[in-house]
């Protein structure tokens, strides 16, 4: 069994694939990258399950794997993607995540074309959303990268993923993470550097709920109506 446990290695994705990590999880194929880490296709060898494997892609961002970690350990809702497991390696932080199989919403918008889905559809989908948000928030979380890339749907509905910038209502703002989230998705008053708060959510779940029937997002201060674009 191959494995990497080996301090200071070089954090790319091409590096872990097809290795064993903690002993248990094997990489099998890459999912998603992004700025912040890597999301990984794995087997879990002890039970045979499929698993999701995010990786920390710098140290930077080794804090904020940890804090996401904390925050998903007690998150239990079947519109949000759970937690299995964490732990750390030579190279970086890793959360392991159920494996939701499934298109997320951006790349679904994107075989769609303009206009975007049915209307019908589109408030179907954003509901089911907002049964996740509902949920984060009655457990004090603020998600604040609602976006349609973070909305996947599967044969069960949609299911929030991605909680790499959540954190909870009445903890400090870090240093650094101030005004951090997705243009045209982030409330005006974040991306001003103002309170985050589930008002920012709500935002990002009425941002969506555009980008899906208009097939493009919103752009600030644009007085266009929805109505004359679809």
């Amino acid at each position: 069994m191959a494995t990497l446990d080996l301090p200071s290695q070089p954090r790319t994705p091409s590096q872990v694939l097809g290795l064993t990590l903690d002993g248990r999880y094997r990489i099998a194929a890459p999912i998603s990258a992004g700025a912040m880490g890597a999301v990984y296709r794995a087997e879990d060898v002890e039970t045979g399950a499929e698993v999701a494997l995010k990786q920390s892609l710098s140290p930077d961002h080794d804090q904020r794997f940890e804090a996401e970690a904390r925050l998903m350990a007690s998150l239990r809702h079947p519109r949000v993607v759970r937690i299995i497991d964490h732990f750390s390696a030579g190279s970086g932080k890793y959360l392991v995540m159920d494996l939701v199989r499934g298109v997320d919403l951006g790349a679904l918008i994107k075989q769609r074309g303009t206009p975007g889905l049915p209307i019908d559809q589109s408030i179907e989908l954003v509901r089911q959303a907002c049964e996740a948000l509902q949920y984060v928030h009655e457990q004090q979380i603020v998600h604040r990268d609602v976006k349609p890339q973070n909305l996947i749907l599967s044969d069960t509905g949609i299911t929030l993923v991605d909680f790499g910038i959540a954190r909870l209502l009445d903890e400090p703002e870090e240093q650094g993470t101030v005004g951090i989230g997705t243009p045209r998705f982030m409330a005006p008053e974040v991306f001003a550097g103002g309170r985050v708060s589930p008002r920012t959510d709500v935002f990002g779940i009425a941002a969506t709920l555009w980008t899906l029937i208009a097939g493009r997002s919103p752009v600030y201060a644009d007085p266009t109506k929805l109505s004359r674009l679809v």
